[in-house]
Formats: structure tokens, sequence, C-alpha cells
């Protein structure tokens, strides 16, 4: 019988927290943080928010099916967040949109993509969609010559004819399949190894299944041991520090293993204290992601003390943005409850 869900799912905003959480930490580190300090410790920390963000997007489809129905509504869905995307692009980081391609504009392609896939192949098909992408990338990135460098263009370097023409243009298709921030491949694959999870969740899967502890140790075993045996050439992309530019076989099974061992994690013990730090950045995951960039933006890139600090300094300004942050949330989450029939698109935002 399929679970209706009545409420929020507790372990997936904790989860959803926690990739906002250390999300937060490699996108300050850009400029913040100076390269010498970009230890592999601090590189690994940051590294799986973003395959954790799009897998529990993925599944969420899925979970929201029985509430919400037809294409139209995830379509919906997936275009304001791509505008979000396009918003952010043009107003805090002064860039022409629709070029790089970062986490929002995967996020918003996959959610109407997922759907499709959830609603016409079995976790069978769905499973070979998966493996097929992630195979087939390495290949690809050989044989198309991945781009280690991305250039932004800012809204001062192209005039309008000149920015539609390298939008129409092979170089920015090969980013949004291939070598953007977060290109269809393989990075598509998390949303539907998410959309596997969602399937089977609703039709009564424990999130703290012994299955589910043995798929993630299996898998995390397996992706490290290859993942050291390619040994990858990972750089570092504009001061993002992450370790998937470019994203190889090996990380994207250590991914999926520990992400499903995050879910056996929290939901055994999701009811320690501490995940409270993380709930309601989870509940308003979509505001947190654009609201940390504008305090990048316009707060803390401005001051020049700021810029290119040594570890132990720029810490403390993390602490203090998630500080913040996390009081955004508690005030956010008394405006939803006094305020039931705020308009959509605020509701959108802020998270319902």
């Amino acid at each position: 019988m399929t679970k209706l869900l009545s409420s929020r799912n507790t372990t997936i905003d904790i989860l959803r927290g926690i990739a906002i959480f250390t999300m937060v930490a490699a996108n300050l580190s850009s400029s913040l943080l100076q390269a010498e300090d970009k230890v592999f410790a601090f590189r690994l920390y940051g590294t799986f928010a973003a395959p954790l963000f799009i897998l529990l997007a993925g599944m969420m489809v899925v979970i929201t099916q029985a509430r919400h129905g037809g294409f139209t509504h995830y379509l919906k869905r997936g275009l304001l967040i791509i505008g979000f995307a396009c918003l952010l692009d043009l107003t805090v980081w002064q860039t022409w949109p629709l070029l790089g391609y970062d986490v929002l504009y995967l996020t918003g392609l996959a959610i109407p993509m997922i759907y499709v896939l959830a609603c016409y192949c079995s976790i069978t098909v769905r499973l070979v969609i998966a493996s097929l992408f992630v195979l087939v990338t390495p290949l690809l990135q050989r044989l198309f010559a991945y781009r280690e460098e991305l250039i932004s263009f800012e809204l001062n370097q192209l005039n309008i004819q000149e920015y539609l023409q390298l939008l129409g243009s092979a170089s920015t298709l090969q980013r949004l399949l291939l070598d953007g921030w977060f290109p269809l491949l393989p990075w598509l694959s998390f949303a539907i190894i998410g959309s596997i999870l969602g399937t089977r969740y609703v039709k009564g899967y424990s999130l703290a299944a012994q299955s589910l502890l043995s798929s993630g140790l299996v898998l995390a075993a397996a992706g490290i041991a290859i993942w050291c045996w390619q040994q990858p050439h990972l750089v570092i992309r504009d001061g993002y520090s992450e370790l998937f530019y470019p994203p190889s076989m090996g990380y994207f099974l250590t991914a999926c293993g520990l992400i499903l061992l995050g879910f056996y994690a929290v939901e055994k013990t999701r009811h320690l204290p501490v995940y409270g730090l993380f709930l309601n950045l989870g509940h308003a995951s979509l505001f947190m992601y654009i609201f940390h960039q504008i305090i990048l933006v316009a707060v803390l890139k401005p001051i020049p003390a700021l810029n290119n600090q040594p570890l132990w300094s720029f810490s403390l300004t993390y602490l203090v943005v998630i500080a913040v942050m996390i009081a955004t949330g508690y005030g956010l989450a008394r405006v939803k409850q006094a305020y039931k029939n705020m308009p959509f698109i605020l509701r959108f935002l802020i998270g319902g």
C-alpha cells in the first residue's frame, strides 16, 4: 500500500539542512579562504552537499506526486527554480544567466525530468539509465575535452546580441550537458537515484532498513576504492574547491554510498536535539541557498580584510554566517506559523 505523507519527513528536512550547512562553507571559501588553506580535509567537507541536495530533489518529486499529481505542477516548479537562478545571476552576481549552470539550474531541469521517468520507467529502468549516464560521462569528457576553467560573463562584457549568440552556441550546450558547474551528465543520475529511493519509500521501505545500511557501505567502499585507483586530476575552479571538478565514477559511487549511510544514520537518531540546528535550514532550503550568496557578495566580499583569510579566521566567519542563517530560519518558521495565507511565490521561496 502506498504511503500518503500527511506531514513533512523530519529526516529529509534534516539532511537538506545538513546539505545547506556544508554547502555554505564550500561557497564562501571561493573568495574568502586563501588558496594554500584549501586542504584536502576542508575540500572533502563541502564535497557531498550538492549530490545530497540533488538526490533529495529527485526523491521529493516522487514523494509528493500523491498530493500534486500531474506534469504541469512539476514543470512550473522547475521553471520557478530556474527563474530564481537567473535572478541570482543577474542581480547578485551581475552575470548573464543560463551560461554556467549552477546547482539551481540543474535542480530546476531535473524536477520535470524525474517526474516523467518516475511515471513511465520502473526502478530497474531508472537504475540502468542512471548507470549509463555515469558510465558514458568520462568517455564524453575525453571526447569533447572537459574544460577545467569556466568563464563567467559579466553584464557589461556582452551586449544582448552577443549574449544570445553565445547562449545558442555549441559551447554553451557543452556546459549544460558536460562541463558546466553542474551539468546534466552525470549529475542528473543523483536525482534519478533519489527518485528510486522515493519510490521505495512511498511503498513502505524504511529509511532505517538494514539493506539501506548495507547498500551504503558497499557503494561507499567500492567508490572510495575506484576513486583512489582512478586518481583523477581534480581542479579548483574559480576558487571552488569541491572534489568533483570533474565528477568521476569513483566520486559518484562514494557520494551515493555516503548519502545512503546519512539517511540511515539520521533516521536512527533523528530525535537528537542537535538536529534542530538543521531543521529550519532544511525547511527553507531555496531561501537559504539564495540568502547565503547575497551575504557573500553584498556583505563579505566588499570587506578587504575578509578576503583570502587563513583557515582559522575563515572558520569564524563561516560560523557567524551559519548562526545568522539559523536565526533567520527560526524567524521564517515564526512567520510561516503566523501567516498561513502568504502569496504563492513567497511560500515557494521560504518553504511551505
